[in-house]
């Protein structure tokens, strides 16, 4: 049966050495015994964590959900779950310091749950020893095969197994590699420059849904589309070239005529 718990407690300070110390001296994974798969989720959306919990009863899930990242960090030495699930912006403590002082203490997975906006601190989290990325608001079949796949014997086999497996986004025939900072076409490595794979992140994420220029540009180049640009055009360009793809009969990219364009991985399967 699935849980719902939240300390309404106030933790100490983030990064203060006896709670960094805590989590090191406490955390550390021992061989897991049978029972429902713990997962450690930092939520700060109530709504999205309660309907995680319902969407998740079934799985032999057992969830604790905290608020915020110095609320993870004091958890995850007293309660040793097996996976820690966070959004990519938890409050109080960043990303980055709480993906780092976990990794310290424990090998357990850690899964980002990562939105538009947040690529750059999903490949810094990933750098410094998140597990995986998987997206929010979560899909609960992706998530759950993550979660299977955390455990040893699970269908990504070892801990460490399914986190070299899943540092990545696929989608048919499409896989990013955000470490390697590599596109994978049918297997085959594509490399790609810092904006296209800017682009090519968010145009995964949003696999199946026209995403307007104005988006694209704003997401990959951090600042209002200039009224007169081509500078858009001239990278799906390219993008297409190294995918093999064409505007005339797109397998990948499709030109969505006024407004961007939408990306089909499922028609390229």
């Amino acid at each position: 049966m699935t849980a719902l718990t939240s300390s309404t407690s106030v933790p100490p300070p983030a990064g203060a050495p006896d709670e960094v110390e805590r989590v090191r001296t406490r955390a550390v994974r021992s061989d897991r015994v049978e029972g429902p798969l713990r997962v450690l989720l930092v939520e700060p959306e109530s709504e999205q964590s309660h309907q995680l919990v319902l969407s998740l009863s079934g799985h032999d899930v057992d969830i604790t959900v905290c608020v915020d990242g110095a609320e993870a960090l004091l958890r995850v030495g007293l309660l040793r779950p097996d996976t820690l699930v966070t959004s990519a912006t938890p409050p109080e403590v960043d990303l980055e310091t709480l993906v780092r002082v976990t990794r310290r203490a424990t090998d357990i997975p850690i899964l980002i749950g990562v939105g538009p906006g947040d690529s750059q601190r999903a490949v810094r989290a990933l750098a410094v020893g998140a597990t995986a990325c998987v997206s929010r608001p979560y899909r609960i079949p992706e998530l759950a095969s993550l979660l299977r796949g955390s455990l040893p014997g699970g269908d990504g086999g070892t801990a460490e197994g399914a986190g070299a497996a899943s540092l990545a986004l696929r989608s048919g025939a499409l896989e990013l590699d955000a470490l390697g900072h590599r596109l994978f076409v049918d297997g085959s490595p594509v490399n790609l420059a810092l904006r296209e794979f800017g682009i090519m992140d968010f145009l995964l994420r949003n696999n199946g849904r026209v995403v307007s220029r104005e988006e694209l540009w704003t997401e990959v180049w951090h600042k209002p589309l200039p009224p007169v640009n081509n500078t858009i055009a001239v990278h799906i360009r390219r993008l297409r070239h190294k995918l093999g793809d064409s505007e005339a009969q797109p397998r990948f990219i499709h030109t969505v005529r006024g407004i961007g364009y939408r990306l089909d991985t499922q028609a390229s399967a």
